[in-house]
């Protein structure tokens, strides 16, 4: 089965899993790379990425001579920070993205589709069975 066969909303509803970021892995990578940016590359956030990965790498080659820890110290308080940040930043990006997803042109879309979707949407947890059933009636034309 090729793309163009599946519905836009099929389509949407891949993409945004395919874009959609993780809290655990931005977990992860905020553990063991939080001090080189890791975080924030994997979140899109490139710039503050790119402040902490220089703050790390100029701290540490002037560690020796004690202004490092000027550089260090400020550092370590934005990794703690980001710590608390790290739902907030997911939740803005998946939000984006459904934006970006939501605001392409509504395709008419067969009733076979719309049930599909709802089906995907009842298995992955997202509405209850009573939800889906509700909606197969809807689509069907039952009252």
């Amino acid at each position: 089965m090729t793309n163009s066969s599946l519905s836009a909303d099929t389509q949407a509803l891949m993409a945004f899993d395919a874009g959609k970021k993780s809290s655990g892995l931005a977990y992860v990578l905020w553990f063991f790379l939080g001090g080189l940016g890791g975080h924030r590359f994997y979140l899109g956030r490139t710039g503050s990425a790119v402040a902490m990965l220089l703050m790390s790498i100029f701290g540490w080659m002037t560690v020796w001579f004690l202004v490092g820890f000027f550089l260090l110290i400020p550092l370590g308080i934005w990794l703690l920070v980001d710590l608390f940040l790290i739902p907030g930043m997911i939740e803005q990006h998946n939000n984006a993205l459904m934006a970006r997803l939501n605001a392409a042109p509504p395709s008419r879309t067969s009733s076979a589709d719309d049930l599909a979707k709802f089906a995907g949407l009842r298995d992955s947890g997202a509405i209850s069975d009573d939800e889906y059933e509700v909606q197969k009636r809807r689509l069907l034309g039952d009252s």
